[in-house]
């Protein structure tokens, strides 16, 4: 809902606005007009603060959209690992008996 995705905004902007904005404004802005190169910094400083955002919200979105389908995979998979495993004890157990006792 638009409620829950403002939310999720709020969240994000609380978490990352004071913190970036500290290093924009106090670090990055004296270094932009220092350096012969400077004008690429925002650009680079824009793009790897805002990719993890995109990146999270992105396996946010994922991970609940897929969560029951994920679930009914790992539970098939549990089931037959859950008999190879128990096959496996098996056999190792035989052997330690053979080896132990013969």
């Amino acid at each position: 809902s638009y409620l829950s995705m403002f939310l999720i905004g709020v969240l994000f902007a609380m978490a990352f606005c004071p913190y970036s904005g500290v290093l924009y404004f106090g670090m990055l802005m004296p270094l932009t007009v220092a350096s012969p190169s400077g004008l690429f910094l925002p650009l680079v400083f824009a793009v790897a603060t805002g990719l993890p955002v995109i990146i999270f919200a992105w396996l946010l979105a994922y991970a609940v959209g897929n969560v029951a389908q994920a679930y009914n995979r790992i539970k098939i998979f549990e089931r037959w690992f859950r008999r190879v495993v128990a096959v496996l004890f098996i056999v190792v157990g035989i052997y330690f008996v053979i080896i132990f006792f013969f």
